[in-house]
């Protein structure tokens, strides 16, 4: 293994989850992965005290949330659109956050529960469902109201629950090593897995027919029936997998924590190529897009790679990144760690369009 380092994501934590009861005994703490969404005109992601919306057209700043720094407000999770219209975003405490995505302005915000919010809430049509590190995850209303009980877990839940569209149900992932399947209406349990070896903290992937894709920290990636639970395929990487794979016609990728980043034959669980370009981390999801595959690694890479493996190309930028790298338009997005540049826009060609900074002035 390469790369026994994801405790370098503690240089942007101040996320303090012990991990030790859920992981065999090794101790790591959550990062600030956030992503970045975007609509046709604006990128919207967090880091630390903020919530910000940039001017895709020249990445200046529209406004943040909230205007000046809240020293008991901090965000790690990537924020999401609802249908009628809302950004909506959990904080690191405690509270779900409803914001006007043209001006930032509160609508409504959900302090009811007791956990800290790590990743982005899923939405449906019948409403926000938050997975939270209190072992829950709340069903609330577009008002901000909540809907019912929240679906419980026997661990801290950190990854937004995968969709099914076709049944309106989500795929609850949970640090007690299980998957659930849950009615998202009712909030009734249809399957639960076994245990599968590992602590699960990465969104599962949800394939046209009906495969489910899990990564776990058991090194393996586990394929089940959508329908049932049943185990398909597993596969043994090289080392823990953080985030959630991507499906991309027959195949499925992934990077682990060595560094390694992987093509499986969906179908079958089979390598088709695994590559190593660089020298730390994998834990984002990747995006695919058309016949390219874009994901970064910790150490300030973003990589461009072909459905064959090889390397069709590759940016550095100053600052770490632990996120998922997001489409918008013709531009490709990256958050990192660094103030100087929080978010970076390069074309389908690796060429760096615009960076925002939000470091002091000097």
């Amino acid at each position: 293994m390469k790369n026994k380092s994801i405790l370098t994501i503690l240089t942007i934590l101040v996320i303090a989850i012990i991990l030790s009861a859920c992981t065999g005994g090794r101790t790591v703490v959550a990062s600030g992965w956030a992503s970045v969404i975007a609509d046709e005109e604006t990128a919207y992601f967090a880091y630390n005290n903020f919530v910000y919306a940039i001017n895709l057209a020249n990445g200046s700043e529209r406004w943040r949330y909230p205007a000046e720094p809240d020293a008991g407000v901090t965000f790690y999770s990537t924020p999401v659109l609802t249908p009628d219209g809302q950004l909506v975003i959990g904080g690191y405490d405690h509270t779900l956050y409803s914001l006007d995505p043209k001006t930032g302005a509160l609508n409504w915000s959900y302090d009811n529960g007791t956990g800290r919010y790590i990743d982005s809430p899923l939405v449906l049509p019948t409403g926000i469902f938050a997975p939270s590190t209190d072992t829950k995850v709340y069903a609330i209303g577009f008002d901000g109201l909540p809907l019912r009980d929240p679906f419980v877990t026997e661990k801290e839940i950190w990854a937004t629950p995968g969709s099914d569209t076709q049944c309106e149900c989500m795929f609850v992932a949970s640090m007690d090593h299980r998957v659930y399947s849950v009615d998202a209406s009712t909030g009734k349990m249809q399957w639960a897995t076994d245990d599968l070896g590992g602590a699960i903290v990465g969104t599962p992937a949800l394939s046209e027919d009906r495969k489910l894709y899990i990564g776990t920290f058991a090194e393996e990636m586990v394929a089940l029936e959508a329908d049932t639970g049943a185990e398909v395929w597993r596969f043994a990487a090289q080392d823990w997998i953080w985030g959630g794979p991507a499906i991309g016609g027959d195949a499925l990728y992934f990077g682990d924590i060595s560094g390694t980043f992987y093509a499986l034959d969906r179908a079958k669980g089979t390598q088709l190529w695994k590559i190593e370009p660089g020298t730390s981390s994998i834990v984002d999801t990747p995006l695919v897009v058309g016949d390219t595959i874009y994901f970064t690694v910790e150490e300030g890479l973003l990589m461009a790679v072909n459905t064959d493996g090889s390397i069709r190309w590759q940016e550095k930028f100053d600052g770490n990144t632990y996120a998922s790298p997001a489409a918008a338009g013709d531009l490709i997005l990256v958050t990192t760690s660094q103030p100087e540049a929080l978010l970076v826009a390069f074309d389908a060609s690796g060429v760096q369009k615009w960076a925002f900074s939000d470091a002091p002035k000097k």
